[in-house]
């Protein structure tokens, strides 16, 4: 049974531990904030064509300038990580369920 605990111990700690390096080398990298001027530019630009498109007298329609990217994240590996999460957060949830139980049987005694 301790065999049991400590297994599973070392499991949900691996995942934290694999999860915090994973988004620490991602805000080292640079990653969010490229991502961040990147559409900070394509504002820019949009606002640059809107402004020149008002001084030609051209007709303005908003989604014109407006970009919308959506990115299809459906995969194998996200479906997997989904699911993954979903069965994290039962085991989290059943086992907080337990522990107040468990401390409610102590309290009611």
């Amino acid at each position: 049974m301790k065999k049991k605990k400590n297994r599973l111990f070392r499991f949900i700690f691996s995942i934290f531990l694999l999860s915090f390096i994973v988004v620490y080398f991602s805000e080292i990298t640079g990653y969010y904030e490229y991502q961040n001027n990147k559409k900070m530019i394509l504002t820019e630009e949009q606002r640059k064509k809107y402004e020149e498109d008002i001084k030609n007298n051209k007709q303005i329609d908003l989604n014109t300038y407006l970009v919308i990217e959506e990115t299809n994240y459906n995969n194998g590996l996200s479906r997997f990580t989904s699911k993954l999460s979903d069965n994290i957060s039962k085991i989290v949830k059943n086992s907080v369920e337990y522990v107040f139980n468990s401390i409610s049987k102590f309290v009611d005694e």
